[in-house]
């Protein structure tokens, strides 16, 4: 019975540190888990940092073209107005000389299209500040500080400010089209790493577009689950590479351009919202994406 008690504290003690053992590589996996996560959002943005600089640069320009316009204009403006402060000073028998220079002056200035050029002065600013304002905005919706909080959310809001991001990589050369269902209700998840997974899928939708082309998104809702496809008009993906796609470090790009993380860690982030991602593909017609998510969240 001894002997029997020894061997069953020894197990006891060796299935306790096996237990420790396994907690620290458990701890050590979501460790080096949360870095790769981290590490591949920042390869992301740091691939994005030049177009979104070149994208804002853009409505910069429209404010700072405006403003020396606007200024020409206003000196011009003023010089009228200053001409008019002489009309309290003059005599009865001086006004119509004075209108005669008052209507020279205003044909010297081109008075009319003047104020039109003010409008369009004006209205080239407010389009470059508000055009700035979005990609601001769209920047804090993908780098939110809070993506490991669970909360409802509107995920177009999250496609949306995505595609405001990667602007500069697809426009005058790819058509998107927006098929969003607009009773789909706000669905519970970690609203950062939702958008982190729709950086990915769009980029590569982006990229598989060697010229022109077509992206669909489209989001309905199918019972308790909402339901988003993103289509390009791409390459398209052949069966073997499709067997591989979700794997870690797998890519078809050339060194430099990818990680081969970014549909893995896709995967691990729908996983981790119970919910499924799936792909079709066919060689030179294109991909569609299935994303299938739990409107109210089922996390653990």
């Amino acid at each position: 019975l001894q002997k029997a008690e020894y061997q069953v504290k020894t197990a006891f003690e060796k299935e306790h540190l096996i237990n420790v053992e396994l907690e620290k590589t458990l701890q050590d996996l979501q460790q080096t888990q949360s870095k790769l996560f981290s590490s591949e959002k920042l390869a992301s943005i740091g691939q994005l940092t030049a177009g979104v600089a070149h994208e804002i640069n853009n409505p910069i320009n429209f404010v700072y073209g405006g403003i020396q316009s606007l200024q020409v204009l206003l000196e011009n403006l003023f010089e009228v107005l200053d001409k008019y402060k002489e009309l309290d000073k003059l005599e009865a028998q001086n006004i119509e000389k004075f209108r005669q220079e008052i209507r020279i002056l205003k044909e010297d200035i081109e008075y009319e299209d003047l104020l039109v050029e003010l409008k369009n002065s004006i209205m080239d600013i407010k389009i470059g500040a508000e055009r700035t304002t979005e990609i601001s905005k769209s920047l804090r919706i993908f780098v939110r500080a809070d993506e490991d909080t669970l909360q409802k959310a509107d995920i177009h809001n999250g496609i949306d400010s995505t595609l405001v991001i990667l602007r500069n990589q697809y426009k005058d050369r790819i058509k998107i089209v927006k098929n969003y269902d607009p009773e789909l209700p706000k669905i519970e998840c970690y609203f950062g790493k939702l958008n982190q997974v729709f950086m990915n899928l769009l980029s590569n939708a982006i990229q598989a577009i060697k010229n022109e082309g077509m992206i669909t998104i489209q989001t309905q809702q199918k019972g308790n689950h909402a339901e988003i496809t993103i289509t390009d008009t791409g390459s398209g993906i052949s069966e073997e590479n499709r067997q591989n796609l979700f794997k870690p470090f797998f890519t078809t790009k050339q060194v430099g351009e990818g990680t081969g993380l970014g549909l893995s860690i896709s995967k691990t982030i729908i996983e981790k919202h119970h919910g499924t991602i799936n792909v079709s593909s066919e060689l030179d017609k294109g991909t569609t994406f299935t994303i299938n998510l739990p409107i109210v969240a089922e996390i653990e």
